[in-house]
C-alpha cells in the first residue's frame, strides 16, 4: 500500500507540541512494523526553511525521494485572514498535488493546520478519486469557544475545518472518547481508535534513567509535566495545593516541567505566591529531555493531570509506564488510559482535587500499588499496536475505494481544479504557476553536478581554478556506477546551466539557453567545487530550492585562512569568506576539504560554535601532473657544490616569504654559498617584499624570482633544484609538495599539520619551527651537512626516503568522487544535544549576546611581523589567543556594543592617549576557547616620531572597555 501523509503538522508550531509527536510515533510504528506500507510525505513550500528544517529530521525514517514539495499560496492564517481565494487555490493545488503522486490513500494527519500560517489542510474532494483519510485528535475549541474562539475569523475557521470530517473516507481517532466525539460533531460512522503510546526515545531513555541525577528540589515533590494554557488548568491544582494541611503542604514542594512562555509561568508564580505558599517549594525546571523526564517520574511522589479535557493523555500513559503515582481527572480520554477511578476527580472543582490529592499522599502504600498495577495496564498502548489499527483501516478502506473504480486520472484532476477555480477569477497566470509548482519533479537518475563557476566565468588561473580544470577534466562522462557527471554554472538567480567539462567557452551561441538549464531532484548531488563565493547570495537560494527537493549539497573548503589568518589576507577576503562560509554551513548537507587538516579544521569549527545540525565532512588529496615530464634540468652552475632551493607558490604575506629571505640572508652572511629560486606571480600585499628582493645585492645572481612561468619551464625548475623550502604560516594543501615530489625532490617545510600529512607518504622532508628564520636557517645548514656527508649536529631533523609517487589528478578525480558518491566520509559531526527541526539559518554560537566579564577578556596578543611600511602606514601582524573559556565575535545577536574587536591607541611620550582607533578592527567570523587568530593592525606613519612615542594594540569591547595586558609598541 502506499500511503500519503500530509507533513506541513512538521513545518508548523505543532511539531513540537502534541499532534507532531503523535504523527511522527505514527510514522515510526509503520516504518518499523509494516515494510509493505510505502511512506510518501508532502510539505509546502511556502514555508520554506520549516520545509527543509522538516526534510532533515523526515529523512531519518523516509526515502528522500519519497519526500515531495508543493508550493501553495496562502497569504497567512485561516483564524486570522479568512478562508480567502488564494486559501482555496492552495486547497485545489495539494488535491492536484496528491493526485500526481497517485497514493493507494491519503492522510491529512492534522486537518486544523493553517490557523495562524501558510498551511493549508487537505480536504476531501473529487478531483482524483483517491480515498482521504483523517486523523481526530480532540475537539476542545469546540468545547470551550470563549477561550479558544474569540473572534468571529477563528470560529468560521474552526467550524469549517470540523464539518470537514462529515466528509473524509476515514477519520482515524486517538481515543474512544474521540471516536465518540468524531461521530457526534460529524455524524460520519467512518471512525476507528487506534489508541497512542509512548515514544521508543522515551522508553530507551527509561531504560537507561541515571537514578542518581540530581533532583529538582531536597523534598518530596508534586510533579506536573506539560503546558500551562488554560484547559491544562495547572491553576487548579495549585490552588488544590494550597488547600492541604499545613504539615503536608510543609512537607512537599510543587514541581513544574516542560517549555513554558515566560508570562504564563509568570502567572502561575504570582498565583503562588498570592497563596501565601513557601516560593522555594515552587520548582521550575523547564524544558526537560526524555532522561530527565524519566528521571523525575522516577523520583516523583505524586505525578498530576490536571486538565479539564484531553484526546488522549500522554502525561498519565508516560507516568504510569515509569510506575509513577499519578491522579488526574475524570473527564475526556484520560480515565481510558488510567483505568482506576479511585484517583481520578473533578477537574472543575478544586476541593475535590485537593481531597484526592491528600488521599494519594497519606496512603503512600496503596498509591505505590496502584502504580504498579497501571505500569503493566500501560502495556497495553504501544505504537505498534497503534500502527497496526491504522494501516488495517487505511488498507480496508483504500480496497473499499478501489473496487468502485473511482479513480481518476492525473489529466481529470487537472481538470476537475480548473472547474473548481473557475468562478474564482484569479489570475489565469497564477492558476497555471500554482499548479505547476504542485506537480512533481521527475528525476533523470543520479547526477553529478559539479560548480565551476568562477572558474568558467574568468579563468585568473588561480591555485583554485587548477584544481577545477582538473577535476572537471577528469571526471568522465558517466561511469558503472550509472552516475552522470555534469559540469554547471550559475551566477544569478536565473538558475543552474550545464557547460562543458573542458570549461571552453562556445562561440556564437547562447550557452545558457533553456535546453541548458539544469532541474534539480532528490538524486542530484551538487559539488561546490569552485571558489565562488561571490555568488553566495544567489546559490543560497538556488541551492535552498535543490534542498527542499531533496538533493545533497557539497561545498568544497579549501582552507580557511581567510577566517585564522585575516591579517595575511586582502582586508575584502575575511568578511567576504566568512559571509560565505555562514551561507555554505546554512544550506550543505556535506564539505569535502582538500585535506585531511582542513577537515580537521573545520570538525573543530564546528564543536567550538556547537553547531546544532549534524555534518558530514570528508577530504581527498589533489593531483600534481604536468602535460609532459620534462626532466631536462635547469643548468647548473660551475660550481657543483652550490646548491639551488626553490620557492613555488603566489607571492602572498601567509607564504612566508619573508621568514625565507630571513634566513638565507642569515646563511649568506655566513659565508655559505647556496641559492634561492622564487617562482610565483606577485600576490595582494607583497610590495614591500617585491621591493626586498628586486633591490637585493644577490638578486639575479643567488637570488631569483621569475613572476610566473609555463609548465614546461616550472618542470624544468623542479627538476634543476636540490630541494624544494615551503615557510607558509597556513595552506589547506601543499601542491609544491606533492609536485617536487613527483620529480623526487627532498623538502624543508614549516611544521603545519598540512604538510605533515601531504608528506606522510614517504616523501624526504625536514620541518622547522613555521615563522621562525632562525630555525630554517638551522634546517638548511643541517639539510647541506648532510649532502655533503657531514653528521647533523643539535638540529632534530625528521626525514624520510622518497618514494618519487604522486597522486595524479585523474586519481585525485576518482577519489573526490568515491568520497562525494557513496558516502565515503572522514568524520561526522554531531551535536552535543539532540535537536529536531532546527533551522539551517541557525549555525550555532557565533554572536555575542552579552558583556564579557573580567575572567572573559584573558588572551594573549604576540608581535609576528612589523612594522612593514605601505602607503604611509605601518602594518604590524601580530597573533592573539583565546586565553578564556568564552567564544569571542564581532557580530553580536542585538547590542552593537557587545561586539569583540581589535584596535589600537597611540601614546605619546608622557603617557596620554592622543588617538584611538574606533570602531577597529574586525573578527571575521569567531576566535574560540585556547584557538588564535593572526590579525594586521595598520597605523599612520604620521604618529611616529613627534606625535607619538608608543603604540597599544588591544582588544576592546564597547560595552566593557579596553582590555587589559595590551602589546606595547615602540613607534
Amino acid at each position: 500500500m502506499r500511503l500519503w501523509i500530509d507533513g506541513q503538522c512538521f513545518q508548523t508550531a505543532s511539531k513540537k507540541r502534541g499532534i507532531g509527536r503523535y504523527v511522527q510515533e505514527l510514522i515510526l510504528g509503520i516504518v518499523d512494523n509494516h515494510h509493505d506500507v510505502e511512506l510518501l510525505v508532502s510539505l509546502n513550500a511556502a514555508m520554506p526553511l520549516e520545509a527543509l528544517a522538516a526534510r532533515d529530521h523526515l529523512q531519518q525514517w523516509i526515502r528522500p525521494s519519497n519526500i515531495f514539495m508543493w508550493h501553495g499560496v496562502a497569504e497567512g492564517g485561516e483564524a486570522i485572514r479568512g478562508y480567502t481565494k488564494k486559501r482555496g487555490l492552495s486547497e485545489q493545488a495539494l488535491a492536484y498535488h496528491v493526485a500526481c503522486i497517485r497514493p493507494d490513500i491519503a492522510l491529512s494527519a492534522s486537518p486544523f493546520e493553517g490557523s495562524g500560517d501558510k498551511a493549508v489542510q487537505l480536504s476531501p474532494n473529487e478531483i482524483s478519486g483517491i480515498p482521504i483519510a483523517s486523523i481526530f485528535y480532540d475537539a476542545i475549541p469546540y468545547r470551550f469557544p470563549q477561550q479558544y474562539l474569540a473572534s468571529q475569523a477563528s470560529r468560521a475557521y474552526y467550524e469549517r475545518r470540523l464539518a470537514l470530517y462529515s466528509r473524509y473516507d476515514l477519520n482515524l481517532c486517538i481515543s474512544e472518547y474521540s471516536r465518540n466525539e468524531c461521530i457526534a460533531f460529524s455524524g460520519n460512522p467512518q471512525a476507528v481508535n487506534i489508541l497512542a503510546g509512548v515514544s521508543k526515545d522515551f522508553t530507551d531513555a527509561l531504560e537507561h534513567v541515571n537514578l542518581n541525577s540530581p533532583r529538582p528540589t531536597e523534598k518530596p515533590f508534586i510533579l506536573y509535566v506539560g503546558a500551562l494554557d488554560w484547559r491544562k488548568n495547572i491553576r487548579s491544582a495549585i490552588e488544590a495545593f494550597a488547600q492541604l494541611p499545613a504539615d503536608m503542604r510543609e512537607r512537599y514542594s510543587f514541581v513544574l516541567a516542560g517549555d513554558h512562555p515566560r508570562a504564563l509561568l509568570q502567572n502561575e508564580q504570582d498565583r503562588w505566591r498570592k497563596l501565601g505558599l513557601t516560593e522555594r517549594d515552587f520548582v521550575v525546571v523547564g524544558h526537560v529531555t526524555d532522561s530527565e523526564l524519566a528521571a523525575l517520574y522516577k523520583m516523583t511522589d505524586l505525578v498530576i493531570q490536571p486538565s479539564l479535557l484531553e484526546g488522549f493523555g500522554l502525561t498519565a500513559l508516560e507516568a504510569m509506564t515509569c510506575g509513577a503515582p499519578i491522579i488526574a481527572s475524570n473527564t475526556g480520554a484520560v480515565p481510558e488510559v488510567v483505568g482506576d477511578r479511585d484517583w481520578l476527580f473533578d477537574p472543575t472543582d478544586v476541593a475535590d482535587i485537593a481531597r484526592v490529592m491528600k488521599r494519594a499522599l497519606s496512603n503512600s502504600g496503596a498509591m505505590r500499588a496502584a502504580a504498579e498495577m497501571r505500569r503493566s495496564s500501560a502495556t497495553e498502548f504501544s505504537w505498534a499496536k497503534s500502527a497496526s489499527i491504522a494501516v488495517s483501516a487505511l488498507r480496508q478502506t483504500a480496497d473499499r475505494m478501489k473496487a468502485t473504480g473511482s479513480a481518476g486520472s492525473i489529466l481529470t484532476a487537472e481538470q476537475g481544479v480548473l472547474k473548481n477555480l473557475a468562478g474564482t477569477r484569479l489570475p489565469a497566470e497564477l492558476l497555471a504557476d500554482t499548479l505547476a509548482r504542485s506537480e512533481i519533479t521527475t528525476s533523470t537518475g543520479p547526477r553529478l553536478i559539479v560548480d565551476a563557476t568562477s572558474t568558467y566565468r574568468v579563468d585568473h588561473k588561480t591555485g583554485i581554478q587548477r584544481v577545477v580544470k582538473n577535476i572537471c577534466a577528469n571526471l568522465g562522462a558517466q561511469q558503472a556506477d550509472g552516475v552522470e557527471r555534469l559540469v554547471a554554472y550559475s551566477d544569478s538567480p536565473d538558475g543552474w546551466f550545464r557547460i562543458p567539462r573542458t570549461l571552453e567557452r562556445a562561440t556564437g551561441a547562447n550557452e545558457f539557453a533553456d535546453e541548458a538549464r539544469l532541474e534539480f531532484s532528490s538524486d542530484d548531488h551538487i559539488l561546490m567545487l569552485d571558489s565562488s563565493w561571490e555568488f553566495y547570495q544567489h546559490h543560497y537560494w538556488t541551492l535552498l530550492s535543490a534542498r527542499l527537493r531533496g538533493a545533497a549539497v557539497i561545498s568544497c573548503l579549501y582552507d580557511m585562512v581567510p577566517l585564522k589568518y585575516p591579517g595575511m589576507c586582502h582586508s575584502g577576503m575575511p568578511p567576504f569568506f566568512s559571509a560565505w562560509f555562514q551561507k555554505a554551513l546554512s544550506y550543505s548537507t556535506s564539505f569535502v576539504c582538500i585535506s585531511r587538516a582542513v577537515a580537521d579544521e573545520l570538525f573543530a569549527m564546528l564543536k567550538a560554535i556547537e553547531f546544532p545540525r549534524s555534518m558530514k565532512i570528508g577530504y581527498w588529496h589533489l593531483g600534481a601532473d604536468f602535460s609532459q615530464d620534462n626532466s631536462d634540468a635547469i643548468p647548473k652552475p660551475a660550481t657543483a657544490s652550490v646548491q639551488n632551493f626553490i620557492m613555488v607558490g603566489t607571492l602572498e604575506p601567509r607564504k612566508g616569504h619573508t621568514v625565507a629571505l630571513d634566513a638565507f640572508d642569515a646563511l649568506w652572511s655566513q659565508g655559505i654559498d647556496i641559492k634561492l629560486t622564487i617562482i610565483g606571480k606577485a600576490g595582494w600585499g607583497v610590495e614591500s617584499l617585491i621591493r626586498r628582493i628586486e633591490g637585493h645585492t644577490e638578486f639575479g645572481q643567488r637570488l631569483r624570482w621569475f613572476n610566473g612561468i609555463s609548465d614546461e619551464e616550472l618542470q624544468k625548475a623542479y627538476a634543476g633544484s636540490d630541494a624544494l623550502v615551503a615557510t607558509s604560516y597556513a595552506e589547506g594543501f601543499g601542491l609544491p609538495i606533492v609536485e617536487a615530489a613527483h620529480f623526487g625532490k627532498p623538502v624543508i617545510a614549516s611544521d603545519i599539520p598540512v604538510f605533515r600529512e601531504v608528506t606522510a607518504r614517504g616523501q624526504d622532508c625536514r620541518f622547522f619551527t613555521p615563522g621562525s628564520s632562525l630555525a630554517l636557517a638551522e634546517t638548511i645548514r643541517s639539510f647541506l651537512r648532510a649532502s655533503d656527508g657531514m653528521p647533523a649536529k643539535a638540529a632534530r631533523v625528521e626525514s624520510t626516503a622518497t618514494n618519487g609517487r604522486s597522486t595524479s589528478w585523474k586519481e585525485s578525480a576518482e577519489e573526490l568522487q568515491r568520497v562525494v558518491l557513496t558516502d565515503d566520509w572522514y568524520k561526522i559531526y554531531q551535536p552535543r544535544s539532540d535537536k529536531s527541526y532546527v533551522p539551517i539559518s541557525d549555525i550555532g554560537n557565533t554572536r555575542m549576546s552579552g558583556p564579557l566579564n573580567s575572567t572573559e577578556t584573558r588572551y594573549e596578543i604576540v608581535l609576528v611581523e612589523g612594522p612593514t611600511p605601505e602607503n604611509g602606514m605601518l602594518k604590524y601582524l601580530v597573533s592573539v589567543t583565546n586565553l578564556s573559556k568564552k567564544m569571542w565575535a564581532s557580530a553580536t545577536a542585538s547590542d552593537p556594543s557587545f561586539a569583540v574587536m581589535m584596535a589600537y591607541r597611540i601614546i605619546s611620550k608622557d603617557g596620554n592617549i592622543i588617538f584611538a582607533d574606533k570602531p577597529g578592527t574586525l573578527i571575521p567570523f569567531v576566535l574560540p576557547p585556547g584557538d588564535s587568530l593572526y590579525m594586521s593592525i595598520e597605523i599612520p606613519s604620521k604618529f611616529k616620531g613627534k606625535h607619538g612615542a608608543f603604540a597599544e594594540i588591544n582588544l576592546v569591547q564597547e560595552a566593557t572597555g579596553w582590555w587589559n595586558n595590551p602589546l606595547y609598541l615602540a613607534l
